[in-house]
């Protein structure tokens, strides 16, 4: 891991959030190319936006340097990853991947999204502020 002068990580390919996305984003890859992915285009097409969505929302907000705006690429990140955990689910109910597949898919999801929520938890932003009558 590079280390910066102003702070632990200089890249976002640093980041362990980010390498642990990259790992499901290269899993979804190789579980697309299967026959029964493919004859599923909608289920293997919306697995494969998630995850990459994971990936990209990571590095966008670590890219943003704002916690606002970090805070914001973090959920858009840990609501794809939810979506994919979902398609996991469902990959597994139609027997497109094994049991033993499914626990380590989601697993690997559970703890992208632990990753996500102490990142978030970490930053300090502002709460919308609403009028009051």
């Amino acid at each position: 891991m590079r280390v910066c002068p102003r702070m632990s990580v200089c890249r976002f390919e640093d980041l362990r959030v980010w390498q642990a996305a990259k790992r499901q984003c290269d899993r979804v890859g190789e579980l697309i190319k299967r026959p029964e992915f493919r004859d599923d285009q909608e289920l293997s097409h919306q697995m494969n936006r998630a995850a990459i969505s994971v990936m990209l929302n990571i590095s966008e907000g670590f890219l943003r340097r704002r916690d606002n705006e970090t805070a914001q690429f973090l959920r858009y990140s840990f609501a794809s990853n939810g979506e994919l955990k979902a398609g996991y689910y469902a990959a597994d109910g139609r027997k497109y991947v094994t049991a033993a597949e499914a626990v380590e898919l989601i697993e690997l999801n559970e703890s992208i999204a632990k990753m996500l929520r102490r990142w978030q938890a970490t930053l300090k932003t502002r709460e919308p502020t609403t009028k009051r009558r």
